[in-house]
């Protein structure tokens, strides 16, 4: 967004070009060549603001919708947009603007540079200034749409991920221009802005303290450090890093004349990209009862580390042998741990070391029990991020290990059925899904509970050979994604999960929205991105499901089995059928229908031999574990294999099927998946 509002500048500024200035922070105002768009209603104001932030500032009228007209039936829905429309145009001819364009597919805003005081807010600290308005108001982020956020669930959602997205960005803009700790340069300006909008960001509070020491301003460093005593005291229950207690001895026991200007570093300045890969938990020392709390903590601390910016994280095999390091790789760190259970509690032995020199960094000893599950979590985090000397705030820390407003017997069983659901195998499936049943009905608000259902219940069908989509069950589910988002926004999971929900019940507008967000909010994690870009993939966006696609590998140094499946898919429907090949993971799958990509993509390839040989041995896999009502005769296998995943352009299905037709299947009868 950055960016492409900095371009909107400068291409306005030398063509001319007449802009539209929307205020989108507190309440809602549209502007043209200084007259006002009268608009009344908040629905158009919400979709003129909603227009402005997306991509060349047009959409879809799916989309559009989905996201403010979530709750109605779609014939009142579309009623209702082109009601917001007529308005919109109004107020457009009213002010002498070019009026918004609506063909029967997308709504755009054209003719006009579009602008917003977001904008306005991330050039300037892209250029390395704070704006005013940044040093009045705290945390403005959260104003973004303040007026209009509630009039749909929807929007209400995409509003809050809005913000945190934001907030993030402009968060990382004005720390590029934030002096070292040993500048003596004065930018007190960017670090009030940075302390605005997050009253934590110790790195911020440092510079100021000494900004005001060295201008002999004691008592007002004095209060700075107060202040943020106070703040991390009553919200945090931690004191400030010892980095800003030893600033503040050092400015006490100092005379004027020799007052420090920094703070001595701890460790040597991070380098710009950083992997860390957290090898499975040893958990053989735990009793089987008790092995998916060291399992789920495993996972769950990855959730949590993948949710900074900061570095890349990944999980790994036990490495033996380090590979060599080229001049050019990331440095890269191992988080390693084994378990074992002492006088009834679980004692979790946790090491972080270098992986190539195998030098250890720190290595220390948690007691693992649900009640101080996320304290720990939290001072994990906090240890790696010293370790690598980056600054993570106490409300960054907060806001990526928050403990859940449930009982800790919900998220007890949560965690028991998570790790079923790691081992992949139908039965542990069953079981999981069972589990997650009973939590909705216990907890109805717990979203992760919710995401997890939906997640097996989007998978079923790909697991047993024989089941088919069900439109009926997809749109229950889909009911349960929405509601999961909506009980938390910024979970990338829950959004990730939304996303696939809504392309199986064939809405690919509202599957892309959603999948791009929780590609946006969690872009650190390959398996997230790869799972948005199959998703663009099945939706015709080709482009973009190579950029998602190229960026998990680019932060995955050893992609897993499941993201290559789903690479070959992509590959395949991008025209690329060698890649495609070459991506799909060898030996068997958890289904034979991920072998439908390299069975095609061999046809096309014309090596017509192995695409024979290969779909011979997917038929006989998927008779094997054949589990549908109907017999598993030929066609009716090649029905389920063609119709699994939700492919929303006919012409790319045909390209599937054609390879089929041409390798000698009998797929005349089967026809496009239509919800």
């Amino acid at each position: 967004m950055e960016q492409r509002a900095i371009d909107n500048k400068k291409s306005a500024e030398t063509s001319g070009e007449q802009v539209l200035t929307l205020s989108v922070l507190g309440t809602f105002s549209a502007t043209f060549a200084g007259r006002e768009l009268a608009l009344t209603t908040r629905k158009a104001k919400a979709l003129i603001g909603y227009l402005a932030f997306a991509e060349n500032a047009q959409d879809t009228r799916e989309r559009l919708i989905a996201l403010l007209w979530s709750e109605s039936d779609e014939e009142r829905a579309r009623a209702s947009l082109r009601q917001a429309i007529y308005e919109i145009r109004a107020a457009c001819t009213a002010a002498g603007m070019p009026n918004l364009h609506a063909d029967k597919q997308a709504l755009a805003i054209t003719g006009v540079t579009v602008t917003t005081d977001v904008d306005e807010i991330v050039n300037a600290a892209s250029v390395g200034s704070a704006h005013p308005r940044l040093h009045t108001i705290q945390r403005i982020l959260d104003s973004l749409f303040d007026d209009l956020d509630s009039v749909d669930q929807a929007f209400h959602a995409w509003v809050l991920a809005k913000r945190q997205l934001l907030h993030d960005r402009l968060t990382v803009a004005l720390e590029r221009h934030l002096p070292g700790e040993h500048d003596e340069v004065d930018a007190s300006s960017i670090a009030q802005a940075l302390l605005n909008l997050d009253p934590t960001h110790e790195v911020a509070c440092r510079h100021l303290i000494r900004a005001r020491a060295r201008k002999g301003d004691i008592g007002g460093a004095m209060k700075i450090y107060k202040t943020l005593w106070d703040l991390l005291e009553a919200d945090y229950d931690v004191e400030p890093s010892p980095e800003t207690q030893d600033l503040i001895v050092g400015i006490k026991q100092a005379p004027p004349a020799a007052l420090p200007t920094a703070v001595p570093d701890r460790t040597p300045a991070p380098p710009r990209k950083l992997i860390i890969s957290v090898v499975p938990f040893d958990a053989g020392g735990i009793p089987d009862e008790k092995r998916h709390l060291v399992n789920g903590f495993g996972h769950e601390l990855v959730a949590c580390l993948v949710r900074f910016r900061e570095w890349s994280v990944r999980m790994t095999a036990p490495v033996k042998d380090p590979e060599p390091r080229s001049w050019s790789a990331p440095p890269e760190y191992l988080v390693e741990g084994s378990a074992y259970e002492q006088r009834g509690v679980i004692r979790l032995v946790l090491t972080f070391r270098d992986a190539v020199t195998s030098v250890m960094v720190w290595s220390d000893r948690y007691t693992i029990t649900l009640a101080e599950w996320f304290d720990i979590q939290e001072r994990i985090v906090r240890r790696i991020a010293t370790a690598l000397n980056v600054h993570l705030s106490a409300e960054r820390l907060r806001r990526a290990t928050a403990e859940p407003a449930v009982p800790l017997e919900i998220h007890d069983r949560w965690l028991r059925g998570q790790t079923l659901i790691y081992q992949a195998e139908p039965a542990d499936l069953q079981a999981a899904g069972t589990i997650f049943a009973e939590l909705v009905r216990d907890a109805p608000d717990f979203s992760p509970a919710l995401s997890s259902v939906v997640q097996i219940n989007n998978f079923e069908h790909i697991i047993y050979p024989g089941q088919f989509r069900d439109h009926g069950k997809h749109l229950a589910n889909l009911r349960l994604a929405q509601r999961a988002v909506q009980l938390d926004p910024l979970d990338s999971r829950a959004q990730l999960s939304l996303a696939w929900s809504h392309q199986l019940v064939g809405r690919p507008q509202e599957a892309t929205l959603h999948a791009g967000l929780a590609a946006e909010l969690n872009e650190n994690d390959p398996w997230t991105l790869m799972s948005c870009g199959q998703i663009f993939a099945y939706c015709g966006d080709y482009a973009r499901a190579q950029a998602l696609a190229g960026a998990s590998l680019a932060s995955s140094s050893a992609p897993t089995r499941l993201q290559m499946t789903y690479l070959s898919a992509i590959r395949f429907l991008c025209g690329s059928y060698d890649e495609s090949i070459q991506a799909i993971a060898s030996g068997l799958d958890a289904s034979p229908g991920f072998a439908i990509w390299k069975c095609a993509a061999l046809v096309h390839l014309g090596r017509m031999d192995e695409a024979r040989a290969e779909i011979k041995q997917v038929l006989a896999r998927t008779q094997a574990n054949w589990s549908g009502q109907t017999r598993a005769a030929p066609e009716e296998m090649l029905r389920w294999l063609l119709h699994m995943f939700p492919i929303a352009v006919e012409s790319d299905w045909e390209r599937l099927r054609a390879a089929f037709k041409t390798a000698g299947a009998p797929v005349d009868s089967i026809t496009f998946y239509r919800p």
